[in-house]
């Protein structure tokens, strides 16, 4: 588990927080239509490049002090110019040798934003300079739509990630519904209890072969959010599954998509 449980004040006061959002969830568990309208528009006007960097463990201290000094000055400056929407620098906590040390996601308003980033990524693979590069094994650049967000646009404070790549075995199409249905009625919920402050979900547009379909990308609030994950997702599908809809959906799951390995990561730069 990572970082320390609620004191005692602070686990009743998420617990009265929980209580009053498991009352609202019943609203929550039906889902409305206005949210997959809502996201259908913001996945037409909108698209995100998704880019992962490795390093060998010994060239993880090397790659953080580049994202902070070189990359995130880089990307201030295109997003100041209009160049870029948001973007976001995550890197894991722990060295893992089976996935990413670091996670660029970048958010494009138009096609202009990702033609201009097409022009650096040629001049810079990645955003990094040759010199930069060196401190990297492997980049996977995946370009990716929006399905649909909760939370504030920052990610709220004190945020700490945890980053969710799925596979999926069904249409693109009845994934988003899946996700609509399913998973945003239980990330709504826990954000109600106070233990996340945002989520973005991405579905890969070119998805064969790549090392995930879609994205899930959950911003805790604080390590705190964090240590009451599994409290919290029990508690909300305690109440959802008192939808006959949701239910059934739940216990279908395993046949539309599957899980991989989570990555527990912090902020570097966002903006």
């Amino acid at each position: 588990m990572v970082g320390s449980a609620f004191p005692v004040g602070r686990r009743s006061a998420w617990g009265t927080r929980m209580a009053a959002a498991l009352l609202a969830l019943a609203t929550v568990a039906t889902y409305d239509a206005a949210y997959a309208a809502e996201s259908d528009v913001q996945s037409q006007s909108t698209q995100s490049l998704i880019i992962s960097y490795r390093s060998t463990p010994a060239g993880r201290p090397a790659l953080l002090h580049t994202l902070r000094t070189q990359l995130a000055p880089r990307l201030h400056a295109l997003q100041a110019q209009g160049s870029l929407a948001h973007y976001r620098i995550l890197f894991s906590r722990l060295v893992d040798a089976n996935t990413w040390d670091a996670l660029l996601i970048l958010d494009l308003r138009n096609d202009a934003q990702l033609a201009s980033w097409r022009t650096i990524d040629a001049r810079t693979p990645a955003g990094l300079s040759a010199t930069d590069l060196t401190n990297v094994t492997a980049v996977e650049s995946t370009l990716s739509d929006p399905v649909g967000h909760g939370g504030p646009a920052d990610d709220g404070p004190d945020a700490v990630y945890m980053v969710v790549p799925y596979d999926y075995f069904v249409p693109t199409k009845d994934y988003t519904a899946y996700v609509r249905s399913y998973v945003f009625p239980q990330t709504d919920g826990w954000i109600a209890a106070g233990a996340l402050n945002a989520y973005q979900l991405y579905a890969a547009r070119y998805g064969a072969g790549r090392n995930w379909m879609s994205m899930l990308v959950l911003a805790y609030h604080g390590d705190n959010g964090l240590d009451q994950r599994n409290d919290v997702i029990a508690a909300t599908r305690k109440t959802l599954s008192a939808n006959p809809g949701w239910a059934a959906t739940a216990s279908g799951k395993g046949h539309i998509r599957t899980e991989k390995a989570a990555m527990i990561a912090d902020l570097i730069a966002g903006g």
